[in-house]
């Protein structure tokens, strides 16, 4: 990089992209209405009936006799009827829709019977959207409230779902990082752009206030954006026209668990989460009410693994309490007002364990606010309108449980606190948006068209390495000296402090034409600007080329309804994510100062000294800084598949690919000249080949956030649902292939960046997921009642990189290796929840006794390895899965 662009340090680039969350989570009822003998009748008088709230929408037929119901909120159970004078009146019963879905009900009405009763059609409604391109997979109601869940959330759901893997609670999609996956509750945002994840550890709603979760894995509508892999969108709970009200007790205790992994003592721990939900009717087919309270307080362990404490169990607390309350009024017959509030309030002191000596570990604190409000209104027959409104904050302060002097020391131990003196998080993020959607019917075509605005601001702290940090390639034994020291040092307050603003609008269009019987095309243009603002040294112009057409195909080949061929195309846009941004005040030339010595400076500590706060002479320090042209992040998507319905049984095969452009980057643009391995250098001798020589005063790496990355994923996705009936269930398999290249992740060589080409750290070849629950049959007191579940997670190895353990490239990065990166792999996921329910039923209430076993098997599943040559135990994992936990509960429902 020429030493120009790098004396033009001091304006650095501003920020661009945009999106909005107030996303639909409504779906539509479309159709025809013929005579017996085929011809279409326009004129008549469609009506969709919510079962539970009573709520009515209507429309009537054109003159082909279609029709289309539009913004019907999803997850609720609907009767569809139709009506025409001289016909019988016909009605088919529970009719479940999904977001942005069209169920198709055609009817043939008949002369009118003896006092033109209402015939109830009662052939079954088949799983298969005929009209849809989206990939997606639906977690029924059902399964989300009868399968084993630990924890307990929504979030962990996504984990069931074709092409997820990671943590459960910011799990990963598609090959991706886990900031690719928008996150959306009731149709607005439910993700935060600091934590770049959901704005709430775990996802921060009670299940019991959750109604359903769909997750569209690729190849969403244009009404969809924020992300460019997935979008995970989640609808609440809302009262109905009876009283009805649930209370629950899940019980653990390390009684009935296993022996953890690394131990042979079985340490202390225990869980109770208590909770109480009731809706119903402030007015009948009216005003509805529902009010959720879960608390959660777990005393868990984890394993010290470390050679300085083996087998020591350190503590891992979490305090949870979660509150909900949602209100749904529909005034007169063409207005519906839904309001609610979700509260989290969180507490977590944790000690991970591992190589992480006891006392060594981060407090959290967690606290989240969230006020939303929609009005829609049935503006004629053909014309809906919806409109959202939100305001969110958000805490997150995380502080170092051990205030000492950071010591890492290569697959042997860490101590002490990397978080710094004066903490980590944002404190608060605010956030304000509001999104309108039209939907128009004209004919066979389906529109819907809006857009929308977001801000947000944010106060974040951040001094990291503020204690100082010594690092070592091993055990003190064979490594007595460090190989590298750093440490930041804040010249100021506003050094260390970060309030960024953002601002971002959409604006989309997105037409579903239906050609025929059999061919549905669906082609939308979405449109994205975001600008960050009040972040020193971000000085880039808002991305304004963020138009992101799309397209799909659905064909119906034999006209039965049960088996469709489907494929599209499209761009998707990822929202900027602010602590990334942040990064370039925080660590920029007006920033706090962080300087990294090797053993030889004239200013190297000795352990466990650290330098004085500050100094008349500074060595040289690596800052920040972001490159021209810094832009959003996008994919292209292609996808092409089949679905069959058999058996009321929805299976389907999809080819996906998502190459991921412009990905966020960090590069040195200082970086010194390249090394032919296995060759060591002094960090002095990579100095002295830097474009700019680092001297006192001045600066040694200029770190740039840019677009340099890329990734591609390639992935053969199968999967299986049923939704109805006594047993549903939901399975997938995964076969895929996934790369990528300088993503955020600064390389090991900033020279060349083509050798940076390798497996994502979240490549796994094969992924196979299924969660299912069976009413048994069966009669009597003792067989009547009973319901099993179940939920099964089986993962190849992740990869993780082989290094050296020190720096002998010279660049003070601490990332050396022989070869290329991810080249080894951990070991495979196996995992296996059970549970069973057993019901009793009185007239007005029902009591749940419940047993749940989480890793029934108690297979061992590692996390963590060590992949630093210089320790002795290389390869060997570090951390580990739990092993069979057992959860009691008893749940009353009234």
């Amino acid at each position: 990089m020429p030493a120009g662009r790098l004396a033009r340090l001091g304006a650095t680039p501003d920020l661009r992209h945009g999106l909005l969350a107030a996303q639909p989570v409504t779906g539509s009822v479309t159709g025809t209405v013929t005579t017996i003998n085929g011809g279409g009748l326009a004129g008549v008088t469609v009506t969709a009936r919510n079962r539970s709230t009573g709520l009515e929408q209507t429309t009537t037929t054109n003159a082909d006799g279609e029709y289309l119901i539009s913004k019907l909120p999803w997850g609720s159970q609907y009767d569809i009827e139709a009506r025409f004078k001289g016909f019988g009146p016909l009605v088919r019963q529970n009719v479940s829709l999904g977001p942005s879905g069209s169920v198709r009900i055609d009817f043939a009405l008949r002369g009118a019977p003896p006092l033109a009763e209402t015939v109830a059609v009662t052939a079954p409604i088949p799983p298969l959207q005929i009209d849809r391109s989206t990939v997606n997979q639906r977690v029924s109601e059902q399964l989300v409230h009868s399968l084993p869940l630990i924890s307990r959330d929504f979030l962990s759901l996504a984990s069931l779902t074709a092409g997820f893997t990671g943590n459960p609670s910011y799990p990963s999609p598609q090959g991706q990082t886990f900031w690719s996956n928008n996150v959306i509750v009731d149709g607005a945002s439910h993700f935060s752009k600091w934590r770049s994840a959901a704005r709430t550890f775990y996802s921060g709603y009670a299940l019991e206030s959750i109604k359903e979760v769909q997750v569209l894995t690729s190849q969403f509508s244009a009404e969809f954006g924020e992300a460019l892999a997935t979008v995970t969108s989640a609808v609440t709970n809302s009262g109905t026209n009876e009283l009805r009200g649930t209370g629950l007790l899940f019980l653990q205790d390390d009684l009935l668990n296993d022996v953890p992994v690394f131990t042979t003592k079985k340490p202390p721990s225990s869980s109770q989460r208590v909770g109480l939900a009731i809706g119903g009717p402030v007015v009948k087919d009216q005003t509805h009410f529902f009010a959720n309270y879960e608390g959660w307080r777990s005393r868990g362990r984890n394993i010290v693994v470390s050679p300085v404490a083996p087998e020591t169990a350190v503590p891992d607390n979490e305090d949870q309490h979660l509150l909900f309350a949602r209100l749904d009024h529909k005034a007169g017959d063409r207005h519906l007002v839904a309001a609610h509030y979700n509260g989290q309030w969180f507490d977590w002191h944790n000690e991970p364990g591992g190589l992480a000596l006891p006392g060594t570990g981060t407090a959290y604190r967690n606290d989240v606010h969230t006020l939303f409000l929609t009005h829609t209104i049935v503006l004629s027959n053909r014309l809906v309108n919806s409109l959202r409104v939100q305001f969110a904050r958000y805490v997150d302060i995380r502080e170092d449980l051990q205030p000492g002097v950071y010591v890492s020391r290569q697959g042997y131990s860490t101590e002490g606190g990397a978080i710094g003196p004066l903490g980590f998080g944002a404190d608060p993020e605010d956030t304000w948006e509001a999104g309108e959607t039209l939907s128009y019917t004209a004919g066979p075509h389906a529109l819907r068209f809006g857009g929308g605005l977001k801000h947000v601001g944010a106060h974040n702290t951040a001094l990291s390495y503020g204690r100082g940090a010594y690092f070592f390639a091993g055990p003190p034994a064979l490594y007595p000296q460090p190989y590298l020291f750093i440490q930041s040092l804040a010249t100021s307050d506003t050094a260390t402090t970060a309030d960024p603003r953002g601002l971002s609008a959409f604006g989309f269009v997105q037409d579903d034409w239906r050609i025929g019987a059999r061919v549905t095309v669906k082609a939308g243009l979405r449109y994205d600007i975001e600008r960050v603002s009040n972040v020193r040294g971000f000085d880039v112009p808002s991305d304004k080329n963020n138009v992101q057409p799309r397209a799909g195909l659905t064909w119906d080949p034999t006209g039965s309804g049960r088996t469709v061929l489907r494929g599209g195309a499209g761009l998707y846009t990822q929202q900027q994510l602010l602590y990334y941004i942040n990064r370039v005040q925080l660590e920029g030339p007006g920033g706090a100062n962080l300087v990294s010595l090797v053993p030889g400076s004239p200013l190297m500590p000795v352990i466990p000294n650290t330098l004085p706060g500050s100094l008349p002479v500074l060595p040289p320090r690596d800052i920040q800084t972001v490159e021209d042209g810094f832009g959003n992040p996008y994919s292209l998507q292609v996808t092409t598949g089949v679905q069959h319905t058999i058996f009321n049984t929805l299976v389907g095969a999809d080819y996906i690919y998502l190459n991921g452009r412009d990905l966020m980057s960090l590069v040195d643009l200082n970086a010194p000249a390249s090394i032919e391995k296995p060759a060591q250098r002094s960090a002095a001798a990579a100095d002295a080949t830097r474009p700019l020589t680092p001297v006192a005063n001045g600066y040694r790496k200029f770190i740039a956030l840019g677009n340099r990355g890329e990734s591609w994923y390639h992935a053969l996705q199968v999967k299986a649902e049923r939704s109805a009936g006594r047993f549903q269930a939901m399975a997938s398999y995964t076969l895929a292939d996934a790369t990528d290249q300088a993503n955020y992740l600064l390389p090991e060589d900033s020279r060349r960046i083509d050798v940076e080409r390798g497996r994502a750290d979240n490549d796994i070849r094969h992924n196979l997921s299924a969660g299912l629950t069976w009413a048994l049959p069966g009669t009597g007191r003792v067989r009547s009642g009973w319901t099993v579940s179940g939920l099964g997670l089986f993962r190849s190895g992740r990869p993780y990189t082989i290094t050296w353990g020190d720096d002998r490239n010279g660049t003070t990065q601490d990332d050396a290796r022989p070869g290329d990166r991810n080249t080894a792999e951990g070991g495979i996921f196996r995992s296996v929840d059970l549970a069973a329910t057993r019901r009793f039923r009185s007239a007005t209430r029902t009591v749940e006794m419940r047993a749940e076993a989480f890793n029934v098997f108690s297979t061992m599943n590692y996390d963590q390895y060590v992949g630093a040559l210089s320790s002795p135990a290389y390869s060997t994992p570090v951390s580990a899965f739990p092993r069979r936990r057992i959860q009691l509960a008893v749940i009353a429902r009234f």
